[in-house]
């Protein structure tokens, strides 16, 4: 199977981090205001867009791993699966400028193994397709829900952003509980 997993709010924690820089460094307060906005990459007001820009890496670059999500990701490599990692971080935009490389060296450092990584995914539905990924972990709605659209499957990972909004994709609290549904999809495909 292709598993293609997204990183913010996936594999690592970004929405604590992103809170965090917040609390610490906006003092304006408006940047607060748009937190939602801006964990989903959106950036309303130039004042936002700023801080952003000025903290983005940072905020990659210590953002916490969400609790199993190395050792379940290296489970499935060793049982034979592919693994993908695709995200919107690239050098591509340049509020992401340095990204690649922290990423790189973020997953490295925190034993995270891959197949391969694919950057500056702003269409995962295309990249899905493109790649013949079998399932994608996301914690976007809208992309799990275009790439549903395209009859592939995927699971929405519940993050800050996304928790109380309604969907009808399949979800998923944890690592674990997301192990637990893939090896049933495997099982139910025998």
């Amino acid at each position: 199977m292709r598993i293609g997993i997204d990183i913010d709010d996936v594999i690592t924690d970004t929405s604590s981090s992103m809170k965090n820089y917040i609390l610490k460094y906006d003092k304006t307060g408006e940047v607060i205001k748009y937190i939602e906005d801006v964990m989903r990459g959106d950036a309303p007001t130039p004042n936002v867009e700023k801080f952003f820009i000025d903290n983005i890496l940072n905020v990659f670059r210590n953002a916490r791993l969400k609790e199993n999500s190395s050792k379940v990701i290296q489970y499935f490599l060793n049982n034979g699966h592919e693994i993908y990692i695709i995200t919107s971080r690239g050098d591509e935009k340049n509020i992401f400028k340095g990204s690649e490389e922290l990423t790189l060296q973020y997953l490295k450092k925190n034993n995270i193994n891959y197949t391969e990584i694919i950057f500056n995914c702003s269409d995962k539905a295309k990249i899905c397709r493109d790649y013949h990924i079998d399932l994608m972990i996301d914690d976007s709605i809208k992309f799990c829900e275009e790439i549903r659209k395209e009859n592939m499957k995927s699971i929405l990972f519940t993050s800050v952003v996304n928790k109380s909004l309604p969907t009808t994709v399949e979800r998923v609290d944890n690592w674990l509980e997301l192990e637990e549904k893939i090896n049933l999809m495997l099982k139910d495909k025998e």
